[in-house]
């Protein structure tokens, strides 16, 4: 009976994948049409354009927009590649929440995760008109489906962090090469595409090394791992030359809060809204968050990205675009995913206790509202709105 649930579940979660795929063909299909049409307004069409006519090559996506547009049908095409992009994201989630099964020492029933997977790339900012009235409050979302970089990288981001759980399992007694050079590849392409994750990610990779090497592990193993940002921050060298700007003016900058204030209509308000589910399961975990490794280091990724945001600056020409927010957002996507599984071993937990069940309820209802907030804002986008509604 078990297995049977189990290819049920996979059934169902396939079939709500493919309807997914097939909405979001439509989407970004139209978002191509957005110069012509003045509807579906988005980043994409900006993208292809800086990539086919003005042959401005800032992400590995224009390459894929350059390859495509030598085809007929090339709208329709970029349109699929992206909408398998943003739909495989999904399935890859679920193998990324696999691996939190193995290591959380835990097994979450599948069918849970599938649900949870689905969960996390729909979860938005907690929507409250009276704190903003646009549902996209600002770039404080893990999820969007507007910007096709952010899409390629969210991807990569994902199965980036699958190989490093697996190669950081056992890198301690013995770096697995082959997972290595994997975990390099992926690292580089996601920065490639866009640099946002490595942002991030980066710095908690050198706090997480910095600590196992004070606690004892081998120096040349630590070294080893270390290694592995360095091609990435090779390729955000060069993109950071690309996007310097026709004059050379672009920089950054130290000035605190500047960014944040740039969006949304209270923006303290919405900065914890945008964290809201995450906040509330740290709460009820004060005591002990820093005792596990992936649970802690998103939580570090999330304040590493919260302090690039809060105090960074873009300057120049890109002075108004606030693009610290995509290593904000990204972050968000991660410690919204693992503040989920941890909610659900809090539930396998403390089924008997009612206050834990209380507590687990409330932080329940918060979660779903995230949730919905991030499905009505991708119905909103349906009507050829604009990306800011």
């Amino acid at each position: 009976m078990e297995i049977k649930n189990k290819n049920i579940g996979k059934i169902v979660f396939f079939i709500f994948l493919l309807i997914y795929t097939i909405s979001l063909i439509f989407l970004y299909y139209n978002q191509l049409q957005y110069p012509v049409t003045g509807r579906f307004e988005s980043d994409t069409a900006v993208h292809v354009d800086f990539a086919v006519n003005k042959h401005y090559y800032h992400s590995l996506a224009a390459f894929i927009y350059l390859f495509l547009s030598l085809f007929k049908f090339s709208d329709i095409l970029i349109a699929l590649v992206l909408a398998i992009a943003t739909s495989i994201t999904v399935f890859f989630t679920f193998k990324l929440l696999k691996a939190f099964n193995k290591h959380f020492n835990g097994e979450v029933n599948d069918n849970v995760l599938y649900v949870v997977s689905f969960f996390a790339n729909f979860t938005m900012g907690f929507y409250l008109k009276a704190a903003n009235k646009q549902h996209y409050i600002g770039y404080e979302n893990a999820n969007m489906w507007h910007n096709s970089t952010y899409v390629f990288m969210r991807l990569f981001a994902v199965l980036t962090l699958i190989v490093f759980l697996r190669l950081y399992s056992s890198y301690k007694e013995k770096v697995n090469m082959k997972d290595f050079f994997l975990f390099t590849l992926f690292l580089t392409l996601t920065t490639g595409f866009k640099a946002s994750f490595l942002t991030v990610f980066a710095p908690l990779l050198a706090i997480i090394l910095l600590i196992d090497l004070i606690n004892g592990t081998k120096f040349k193993n630590v070294f080893i791992m270390a290694l592995s940002v360095v091609l990435p921050i090779g390729v955000m060298i060069l993109q950071s030359i690309v996007m310097s700007g026709t004059n050379g003016s672009n920089g950054y900058t130290i000035s605190p809060f500047t960014a944040l204030a740039m969006r949304g209509d209270h923006p303290k308000a919405t900065l914890i809204l945008s964290v809201l589910f995450p906040l509330v399961v740290l709460f009820t975990h004060i005591k002990d968050f820093y005792k596990d490794k992936l649970y802690f280091g998103t939580l570090i990724m999330w304040a590493v990205s919260f302090l690039e945001v809060f105090l960074l600056l873009e300057t120049g020409e890109r002075n108004l675009d606030s693009n610290f927010f995509w290593g904000y957002s990204i972050a968000l996507f991660f410690v919204f995913l693992v503040s989920m599984y941890v909610c659900i071993k809090d539930y396998l937990k403390n089924r008997a206790k009612i206050s834990a069940k209380i507590i687990l309820s409330l932080e329940t209802v918060i979660l779903l509202w995230h949730v919905y907030s991030g499905v009505w804002y991708y119905v909103l986008l349906f009507s050829g709105v604009t990306y800011f509604v």
